[in-house]
Order: C-alpha cells, then structure tokens, then sequence
C-alpha cells in the first residue's frame, strides 16, 4: 500500500504532536552528546594539524563551550520534568 506525499506529511504530524517533552528532552540530550563528540574530534583533528587549521581549532573551542552549556541545560531540565513527574506519581495527581 502505497501514500501519497500529503498524507505522509498529515500522519508524521500527528505523531510528533503526541511525542512528550521528557522524551524529546531525552534525545536532545543524546543527540547533543553525539555533537560534543564530534567537536572534541574535530579538536584532535584540529591540534595535529595546528598550522592550517588553527582557524578550525578558534572556531570549535567557540562552539565546544557553548554546546557543554546546552548540555547542562538539558540535563536540568530532564531532572526537572524527572522530579515532576516523580512528584506527581507519589501525590496521586
């Protein structure tokens, strides 16, 4: 059975409407993890090849900070909605 193209848009609508803010907390954190890897090899790159690359090496320090900040904030927002949920399930709301 094959779709059309308007009815695949309508039903991926309809499932990411119904994908909760813990879950989409969850792989933003691991996504951002697959980032902060890819920098920091970028970095190795970066190092062995100081002489050309120094530009590169400028750029992602920049960009290592600030997605370690992102990161942090994910993660406490995770426990956050973590001690929600954990405070609702114990209060019977």
């Amino acid at each position: 059975m094959e779709i059309t193209f308007k009815e695949y848009i309508r039903r991926w609508k309809e499932g990411i409407k119904k994908v909760g803010i813990r879950s989409q907390t969850k792989l933003q954190i691991r996504s951002t993890w697959v980032i902060v890897l890819g920098i920091v090899g970028g970095l190795v790159i970066s190092i062995i090849n100081i002489k050309s690359l120094w530009w590169l090496l400028l750029i992602l320090l920049g960009s290592l900070g600030n997605t370690v900040l992102q990161l942090i904030s994910l993660i406490q927002k995770r426990n956050l909605l973590d001690s929600l949920e954990g405070g609702i399930n114990e209060n019977g709301f």
